[in-house]
C-alpha cells in the first residue's frame, strides 16, 4: 500500500477495492468452503460472500452491504467490521496468511444450506430498505 493510500479515507479505499478486485474476489469465493478471506481499508476489514458469512457469524452486529457487479449476475453480500474489533479477534486466532491489507483464517467447512438462507436474508433486508 502506498503512502497516499494510507492517507485516504476508508470509504475511498473500499470503493477502489470494489472497482478493481470485487469480481476476482467473488470468483474466488465461489469455491471457498473453509477459509475466511478479509481485506482491510484502514478503519474496517471486509469479507465478501462466503467470507462475509463466516465474518458475520463471529461479528453478528456489524454492518453488511449488498453490491452488484456488471459482470456478475447475482447480488454480492459483504460484511464490514471495525479494525479495532477485528484486531481483538486476530490476536486470538492464527492466520494462515497475513499481510498489511489482507488476511486468511481457516474456518469450519461452510454449511451451504445455512449460507444460502443467510445470503437470501441479507439481500431481502437490503431490498426492503430500498423500498422504504
Amino acid at each position: 500500500m502506498s503512502k497516499s493510500e494510507n492517507n485516504e479515507p476508508c470509504g475511498v479505499r473500499l470503493i477502489r477495492l470494489i472497482n478493481t478486485r470485487l469480481l476476482d474476489i467473488v470468483k474466488r469465493e465461489e469455491t471457498n468452503r473453509d477459509t475466511m478471506c478479509l481485506y482491510s481499508t484502514g478503519a474496517y476489514w471486509h469479507g465478501f460472500e462466503h467470507s462475509a458469512y463466516f465474518l458475520s457469524r463471529i461479528f453478528p452486529d456489524f454492518e453488511s452491504l449488498v453490491l452488484n457487479h456488471p459482470a456478475y449476475p447475482f447480488p454480492i453480500v459483504g460484511v464490514s467490521v471495525p479494525t479495532k474489533e477485528f484486531m481483538k479477534y486476530k490476536s486470538k486466532h492464527e492466520a494462515i496468511c497475513s499481510k498489511e491489507d489482507y488476511v486468511e483464517f481457516k474456518v469450519d467447512l461452510i454449511n451451504t444450506k445455512e449460507y444460502s438462507a443467510w445470503h437470501q436474508k441479507m439481500v431481502n433486508e437490503y431490498l426492503e430498505a430500498l423500498r422504504g
